[in-house]
């Protein structure tokens, strides 16, 4: 996702869920930064984020600014958390069409978890 290879301006719409937060969040910014290149004008970019409301929030191994390598399924896992506001500056060059901060409640085999999201459709100028 850093290094998207495909030219700049090639797609109407970059769809990214639960996905860019599974990384530090200086390659989430080159990640963010990469879909903006191959959009083009006018088009629409989808991507979620982890918020600090996330029931893991907080657990394994911390690495700095909200940011955590915590286990899944027998799996090291990079997780950055964001503020609710925070992913805002990544689209100050954009328009935001559409945000929404989500806590969902679920069962994760046989465990009950908060997740915290903050969704974002937004169009490149």
């Amino acid at each position: 996702m850093r290094y998207l290879k495909f030219e700049d301006k090639t797609f109407s719409f970059v769809y990214s869920y639960n996905s860019v937060f599974h990384m530090r969040k200086e390659d989430v910014l080159k990640s963010i930064n990469e879909m903006k290149r191959v959009l083009k004008p006018r088009g629409l970019l989808s991507v979620n984020f982890l918020t600090t409301k996330d029931s893991r929030y907080g657990t394994g191994l911390d690495i700095g600014e909200n940011q955590y390598e915590q286990m899944e399924r027998n799996t090291p896992v990079i997780h950055s958390y964001f503020e609710e506001c925070e992913p805002d500056t990544y689209f100050e060059d954009m328009e935001i069409l559409h945000k929404e901060i989500r806590v969902l409640e679920r069962m994760d085999e046989g465990e009950k978890i908060r997740q915290g999201f903050v969704d974002y459709i937004v169009k490149k100028l």
